[in-house]
């Protein structure tokens, strides 16, 4: 009888200390996570998710039954997801990740919901959906006015081009336009009629000058003066650009044509 005893006592003693071990990672997982960003904490859950690290994971969320990535990926499928897009306000935000895999249906992706709570971004849901699920669920977020793009400066690199709208810069409506940000912080646009030239970054109407990335809305000098355009849609192939006063806007493709190693030269 005693050595009953003194073995449920142990089961005790060990229960409390799992119980405070517990406690005292989630402190400590929650006071590094007090600086991040919505993108740095799901980047953070799916790297202690990929390596079974589950209670410092656990501490990255609200703890709602709504979180189902940690069912839906394996840490397997998990390897190769990287953080793709993330938009917000203050109080919520969304953050989308590339595709696991590939499916008959499509690109799937991971669709994480974060909410702030005492200072701390956390993950609240988490879903699997095709990217025009996704893409709508994002267009019903930002109508709430206040949500803007967490846009990263290597997602803007590259050549893009437009057919007709408002390009940055340029006034009035141009037929097309195409502007390329290079990795020097260079930038050369050139808008057009009806029919754009052969080679448009030769033509003497070419604007060349220097761009930079503040938050969700691009810089660029031209004669002295900075032209601001925000960034009102981001994907892997598509930005939306609108005037700084919200008059005009431009619908940007990446080109694809352009290798990495062409841009910055």
């Amino acid at each position: 009888m005693f050595a009953y005893r003194n073995f449920v006592a142990f089961l005790f003693l060990l229960t409390v200390v799992a119980g405070l071990n517990s406690t005292r990672v989630k402190a400590d997982v929650l006071g590094a996570a007090s600086a991040k960003t919505p993108r740095a904490i799901v980047s953070s859950w799916l790297e202690l998710h990929r390596t079974g690290n589950r209670d410092e994971a656990s501490a990255l969320t609200t703890g709602s039954r709504f979180h189902r990535a940690n069912v839906l990926l394996s840490p397997k499928r998990s390897e190769g997801v990287r953080i793709a897009r993330s938009l917000g306000n203050g109080r919520a935000a969304a953050v989308v990740t590339t595709s696991p895999d590939k499916t008959g249906d499509g690109d799937q992706v991971l669709l994480f919901w974060l909410v702030r709570r005492d200072g701390v971004w956390r993950i609240n849901k988490s879903e699997m959906e095709s990217m025009q699920v996704v893409d709508e669920r994002l267009r019903g977020f930002m109508e709430s006015g206040d949500v803007r793009w967490d846009v990263q400066r290597h997602q803007l690199l590259g050549r893009w081009e437009a057919g007709a709208g408002d390009p940055p810069i340029i006034v009035g409506i141009a037929c097309g336009s195409r502007l390329q940000l290079d990795k020097d912080n260079h930038y050369q646009l050139y808008a057009w009629g009806p029919f754009p030239p052969d080679n448009d970054f030769e033509s003497d109407d070419v604007l060349r000058g220097v761009w930079r990335l503040a938050n969700d809305r691009i810089l660029m000098s031209h004669q002295g003066q900075t032209d601001e355009s925000r960034i009102v849609w981001l994907a892997d192939n598509l930005m939306v650009l609108e005037s700084a006063d919200g008059s005009g806007q431009a619908t940007y493709q990446r080109d694809h044509a352009v290798s990495d190693s062409d841009e910055g030269k």
